[in-house]
């Protein structure tokens, strides 16, 4: 098969090297034109081979081979032995639109800063990159983010932001004019489009990455486990875990509201229940959704409604710990496995983001909570206190070491 022939021909050439004419070719291999110009289709369409109108056929060189992690394209560029560059194409503040909003956690028409970059690989372009932050909490980042400059090295220096996980989806799509003309390929070529949301230790999104990697240059590789699957923590279906924002805060006041008067009768004074105020509670929680300390997480129904939230971050007496600051699960939603789900969310979400002990303060009268974290391995440590406002003794629990979901408890 002439193809298989000329695959073997490949193999001997360097990258770049002219191939012979399809006339030189079919008199070599004693057959026709036409089967030539089959053959060399099928290359090209395995991008063994690049065809350029009017200047031949030349050996594709060879592609980048990248693995799926959480890097950035500096660090992956010189890992491979290549100069890294990165040409701005542009910088601009606008207002977020609804993709960008939601992987964000923003609200439609918040301000948020866009930089377009091409990335080079010793001096050739091979991806078209569009990174989207948060403009009031990466105020000024394109004025130090410079042409060599690794963003995640920089989100470190500059901002102490580390990045912990990040959700990435890839498409193959083709090339337009505007990413054609700076990925030097022609307009309709096939490219793969890359979307990355990254997020921080305490499940904040950092960034909203779209990038047009070229196909003949990329391959991208990782590797594939069976899920272990966690006993006890799975949501109930069409109930979704997500990021609160700002506007989910009369849900959550919802939701603590009812929980508080339901679950705390008898622990607290009934004073303190009946004193709950829904639009007090909700300003307060807002305010918590937007600050840049515990990151709050809502459990939502199909239908849109709060059925539950916990909040999670750094621990307030120690900045090795962990600290799970609140969960709570409306009277409606309870049973359904919401609380765990949660739990087991706070608890991954902190493992990724480096914290091997994780603490939480329960009222000691709360059975229930109490043994729902035993079942995910806290125990008390001994630490007590009487907030003032509440009148009720709490304890603290902690758990420690790798965290493999509650079945490994």
């Amino acid at each position: 098969m002439l193809r298989d022939s000329l695959a073997l021909l490949l193999r001997e050439l360097p990258p770049g090297c002219s191939l012979p004419t399809e006339r030189e070719l079919a008199e070599r291999y004693g057959v026709s034109r036409g089967t030539v110009r089959q053959a060399l289709g099928q290359l090209e369409a395995e991008q063994r081979i690049v065809r350029r109108q009017g200047r031949g056929t030349f050996v594709a060189g060879p592609k980048m081979d990248q693995l799926l992690e959480l890097t950035s394209y500096t660090e992956d560029t010189l890992s491979r032995g290549m100069e890294p560059s990165s040409k701005l194409v542009g910088v601009a503040r606008a207002p977020a639109g609804p993709e960008v909003a939601r992987n964000l956690a923003l609200s439609e028409g918040d301000e948020v800063l866009c930089v377009e970059r091409a990335r080079l690989a010793d001096g050739v372009p091979v991806a078209l990159e569009s990174l989207y932050l948060d403009a009031r909490r990466f105020d000024g980042v394109a004025a130090v983010l410079g042409e060599s400059q690794s963003f995640y090295e920089l989100l470190r220096s500059h901002y102490g932001v580390e990045l912990a996980w990040a959700d990435e989806t890839i498409e193959a799509v083709v090339a337009r004019g505007h990413e054609a003309s700076l990925l030097d390929v022609p307009s309709g070529a096939p490219v793969l489009l890359l979307c990355r949301q990254s997020f921080d230790g305490f499940g904040r999104p950092v960034e909203f990455v779209r990038s047009f990697y070229r196909a003949d240059r990329f391959r991208f590789r990782t590797r594939l486990a069976r899920p272990a699957g966690v006993a006890g923590a799975q949501l109930p279906a069409g109930t979704r875990l997500r990021l609160a924002t700002e506007r989910d805060a009369p849900g959550l006041a919802g939701v603590f509201v009812s929980a508080w008067r339901a679950g705390y009768v008898g622990v607290v004074a009934q004073s303190v229940l009946d004193g709950l105020d829904l639009g007090e509670v909700a300003d307060w929680l807002g305010r918590l959704t937007v600050s840049n300390g515990p990151t709050t997480w809502l459990a939502e129904t199909a239908s849109g409604e709060v059925a539950g939230f916990s909040r999670h971050g750094e621990d307030p007496a120690d900045s090795r710990r962990g600290h799970v600051f609140s969960l709570y699960v409306a009277p409606w939603a309870s049973g359904q496995g919401i609380g765990k789900a949660l739990l087991d969310h706070d608890l991954r979400l902190l493992s990724e983001g480096g914290y091997k002990t994780v603490t939480l303060w329960v009222f000691e009268a709360n059975t229930v909570a109490r043994g729902l974290y035993e079942s995910f391995g806290f125990v008390p440590d001994g630490a007590r206190r009487v907030e003032p406002e509440y009148g009720a003794q709490e304890i603290r629990m902690r758990r420690s070491g790798p965290y493999g979901g509650p079945r490994a408890q």
